[in-house]
């Protein structure tokens, strides 16, 4: 019980630090520095109180760039906003932020129940895996924006840890269902989750549950499913493809396979992704800009600011350019360690059929990630390609990765476990203020 005990009190002492990470950015953080602020913050003002949502077109009006985002998180942050703006507690939208704080915390705490849970007794992995949470860069940046994606997180958090209690207990699948389709109505890559729960139920021939989880998952939101494909002629990212040689939407595009060159797939942009690692290096290639956006600030919204996109792009200032160069060097050994681990959860789940949901997570959102970029994207215009490959959208693989990189961390050996936290310890600590805004 002493071991437990310490472990609660460890995972409440990463869940405060979390808050009060989460609390000073949202106190410090500008509303307009979060990433499509100038969509977001419309669409949760029309919203709520007025119940008007984005239009779409060739040439959306401000705030309509989010049409095809589903209306959840929007509701939310937007009853925020209208609640503190009707209380005069200054700018508004900054309660929208402290939302996604709460949603942050709720995934750091979730992370650790689901890995409890399929791994009971295993403290190291609970708080390895919440840890690595609370101190990736880019979910502490989603925690203090005015964005959906970490509500989304949350809830594909909360959808994993409901998968595992199905298993041990089928009574779970209602609630399990309804995560999912709650899930569905704040990012479309909520999909991701639900195909790898369903999978999970599958397999396993969990047929009772798999029936009401789905039934229950897909009437949600069916609503806007239906309101979309009613307007815009498709349930899911419901816009025109981009055309290849210019920054307009066109309905006649070139076929998939030639919108990206082949290094967009391979190329890891050695040594610059460690050297150089902000926008415009390395500009429209997949691994080197997703490395970068979730342990730095690669597109510029955090530690500087990269927001300009016309002829003369900016740049951080060296001070600036040597936090983000440590920020590359920090996260190579949490990456490898995730990725490995990751590699053991699948062996596991294999044998295990309770841990395919979160084993199966990072391939589902990873494969997304890379349909949605290649699809509307651009072989020949950068400024098009660059657009839409976000590592943002990767967040809610986080908990397959967490889960790695704890699994990771308890198979060590004890001397090696000791040396690798020991440097952990160190690099969590030196990245601490690249954390705060």
């Amino acid at each position: 019980m002493a071991g437990i005990s310490r472990a609660n009190r460890a995972l409440a002492g990463l869940c405060l630090l979390t808050a009060a990470i989460g609390l000073w950015n949202v106190l410090h953080c500008p509303p307009g520095a979060s990433y499509d602020y100038q969509d977001n913050a419309p669409y949760a003002d029309g919203l709520i109180p007025g119940l008007h949502l984005p239009a779409g077109g060739l040439h959306p009006a401000a705030g309509d760039g989010s049409y095809y985002t589903p209306p959840g998180f929007y509701a939310v942050a937007g009853t925020a906003d209208w609640i503190a703006r009707g209380l005069g507690l200054g700018e508004p939208h900054r309660a929208g932020m402290a939302v996604d704080v709460l949603f942050l915390v709720g995934s750091v705490l979730l992370v650790a129940l689901i890995a409890r849970q399929l791994w009971p007794g295993r403290e190291r992995i609970a708080l390895g895996a919440a840890a690595f949470v609370a101190f990736l860069p880019s979910a502490v940046q989603a925690g203090a924006m005015f964005h959906p994606e970490m509500m989304s997180f949350f809830f594909s958090a909360l959808a994993l840890w409901l998968c595992a209690r199905t298993f041990a207990d089928a009574r779970w699948a209602w609630a399990l269902g309804l995560a999912l389709g709650i899930d569905q109505l704040v990012r479309a890559y909520a999909l991701c989750t639900v195909g790898a729960v369903l999978l999970a139920l599958l397999w396993a021939r969990r047929w009772r549950a798999l029936a009401i989880a789905a039934v229950v998952a897909a009437a949600i939101p069916m609503p806007w499913y239906v309101h979309e494909t009613v307007k815009y002629g498709s349930p899911l990212f419901p816009r025109p493809a981009i055309s290849q040689t210019t920054n307009e939407r066109a309905t006649t595009v070139s076929p998939l396979y030639r919108r990206r060159p082949a290094r967009f797939y391979v190329d890891p942009a050695l040594p610059d992704v460690l050297t150089h690692p902000y926008r415009p290096r390395f500009e429209g290639l997949l691994l080197p800009t997703t490395y970068a956006g979730l342990w730095g600030d690669y597109e510029g919204h955090w530690a500087w600011d990269g927001t300009t996109r016309d002829k003369v792009v900016p740049t951080p200032s060296a001070s600036t350019r040597h936090a983000l160069v440590l920020q590359m060097f920090l996260g190579l050994l949490p990456t490898l360690l995730a990725f490995g681990g990751w590699i053991l959860l699948l062996a596991q789940a294999r044998r295990e059929l309770r841990k395919i949901a979160v084993a199966v997570l990072p391939v589902a959102v990873a494969a997304a990630y890379v349909y949605f970029t290649v699809s509307n994207g651009s072989a020949t215009n950068p400024a098009v390609a660059a657009a839409v490959l976000k590592p943002s959208y990767m967040l809610t693989a986080t908990t397959g990765w967490a889960l790695g990189f704890g699994l990771a961390l308890d198979r060590l050996p004890r001397r090696t476990f000791l040396v690798a936290a020991g440097v952990l310890a160190v690099c969590a600590a030196v990245e601490l203020p690249f954390l705060l805004y």
